[in-house]
């Protein structure tokens, strides 16, 4: 298989793995499955994914980095205020989700899966980070903003939640303001 087929064969695996996590929780993903939904021959993914959490994992992994990826470089283009970084990175967060409602499997917390409770620890522990590492200007300590920035994280979660849920008043634009809002009250109190 040629690098471009791979490379297609691979997402096309990856994509029919988070329809089936979306659908069915983390326990529905397996290569057989997700082989059978995408057409793709998993055998010849054995070096990547060798275990049906293996391509869980890679899924997370794969969400994980495109959406740090994407808040890094709002964060980098934003204006230099706490305000505008946060409302920049939440902004590239809840797209990400806009752009694919599926995506917002990683913000559950994938209880029974050791494999991907620290992977999402890990991310939590690098979204909070980011979170005080970008906010200098406030006299809180690094690890209240770290706090902060996972205490706010469980409740962004749970807005996006509520912004997929059709029965809810939410929308995008409450998501963010609401996120902002509770960011820059976390990490002003002393």
């Amino acid at each position: 298989m040629d690098t471009q087929t791979r490379e297609r064969a691979r997402t096309a695996l990856l994509d029919a793995g988070l329809q089936l996590w979306a659908d069915g929780g983390w326990p529905a993903v397996t290569l057989a499955r997700a082989g059978a939904a995408s057409g793709v021959p998993v055998d010849e993914f054995d070096d990547e994914f060798p275990t049906d959490i293996d391509l869980t994992c890679g899924i997370f992994d794969e969400i994980i980095d495109e959406r740090s990826s994407a808040m890094i470089t709002a964060i980098g283009d934003a204006a230099p205020s706490m305000a505008q970084r946060l409302r920049a990175c939440l902004t590239a967060m809840v797209d990400d989700v806009g752009a694919d409602h599926r995506r917002a499997v990683v913000l559950s917390e994938p209880v029974g899966c050791p494999e991907l409770i620290a992977r999402r620890r890990s991310a939590n522990r690098g979204f909070a980070g980011m979170v005080a590492s970008h906010n200098v200007e406030t006299r809180a300590e690094p690890e209240d903003l770290v706090a902060a920035g996972h205490f706010c994280l469980g409740g962004l979660g749970e807005l996006v939640f509520a912004w997929l849920d059709p029965a809810s008043p939410v929308d995008r634009d409450l998501v963010i303001d609401h996120g902002v809002r509770l960011f820059e009250a976390c990490v002003r109190i002393k």
